[in-house]
């Protein structure tokens, strides 16, 4: 990871390196926080920011799940995005905003005498997936049951079943794992949201089993608006098998192609007609040449007003 300069910090800038916690930190012995990943890209009108809005709402939505109330309003956290990406100076990149139960008492029943604080990072970041096309195996974990917690929310503590997955591929030629959900049907990679093709028609998983993807939601109207049918069912892995294509969307992997499921090459000879015209205009999207698009973009300018939000007795 290249270290930026500043973390936001409950309300002020703090050198990256003096942004620290006590061992004693309630989210890092049960787990109990929310996260968000965003994306920064350059335009040619400066750097923007993808999906703002729907990342803080999602933030907001998943820490309430845990009865955690964020002390600042959604207005306040985008300002905070704003104000991290613009005085670290970054162009394009990852950024990460956490909340968290901090240092009070210990104990499952304790997280609401413990202070909700929040911090936001940020740090150039390239692509997830340095292949161009995944082999991916079908984990032995499922995920997670949809009545053992609330699968919608980006819970820090869920991603320990996204970990036991992945460990079972280190080390292997697998680039990815796909995990399937309690009755055996297709759910979604470690981090990442799946579609696949078959006979020119694209399927997703129905939400239910699956993290509601911010990047899975962008792509579902983008292949419509492309005249794409578009289905959200429940999908054997059989189907995947025999898809003619097959890929991943997420903030951090973006759109990544999947070459094979189990050693099964999906499709003829590695094409991917229909999820290539998908990245092209994901990718145009992003870097603000689809206007169509473009209120999905929030705009920063570092030679405007926003660099009035930067405090310098903060920092």
């Amino acid at each position: 990871m290249q270290e930026t300069k500043y973390i936001w910090r409950n309300g002020k800038l703090v050198l990256w390196a003096d942004a620290t916690i006590h061992v004693l930190t309630h989210t890092l012995h049960y787990g109990s926080g929310s996260f968000e990943g965003i994306r920064i890209y350059k335009t040619k009108t400066g750097s923007a920011i993808f999906r703002l809005e729907e990342h803080i709402d999602r933030l907001i939505f998943s820490a309430s799940t845990i009865n955690m109330k964020i002390p600042y309003s959604k207005e306040q956290l985008m300002d905070a995005v704003k104000e991290v990406v613009i005085v670290n100076e970054l162009e394009e990149g990852y950024i990460r905003p956490l909340v968290f139960s901090g240092y009070g008492e210990l104990g499952i029943h304790s997280s609401h005498h413990n202070p909700v604080e929040v911090s936001i990072a940020c740090w150039p970041w390239g692509a997830y997936h340095s292949d161009s096309s995944l082999d991916i195996k079908t984990s032995s974990y499922i995920r997670l049951h949809p009545k053992s917690t609330v699968v919608e929310a980006k819970i820090c503590g869920h991603y320990v079943n996204s970990l036991l997955a992945v460990l079972e591929i280190q080390g292997t030629k697998y680039h990815e794992v796909l995990m399937l959900d309690c009755d055996g049907f297709v759910s979604e990679g470690s981090s990442v949201n799946i579609f696949i093709v078959k006979d020119g028609i694209i399927y997703t998983p129905q939400l239910g089993t699956i993290l509601s993807g911010i990047t899975r939601d962008f792509v579902i109207k983008l292949a419509q608006d492309l005249g794409y049918n578009m289905v959200e069912k429940q999908i054997l892995p059989q189907e995947l098998y025999d898809a003619d294509e097959a890929f991943f969307a997420g903030t951090a992997a973006e759109i990544a192609y999947i070459r094979s499921v189990d050693d099964k090459i999906i499709g003829k000879d590695g094409h991917h007609p229909i999820a290539n015209k998908i990245k092209d205009q994901y990718k145009k999207t992003v870097h603000g040449e689809n206007l169509a698009y473009h209120s999905y973009l929030t705009q920063l300018n570092t030679n405007s007003s926003q660099l009035d939000l930067i405090s310098e007795e903060a920092i």
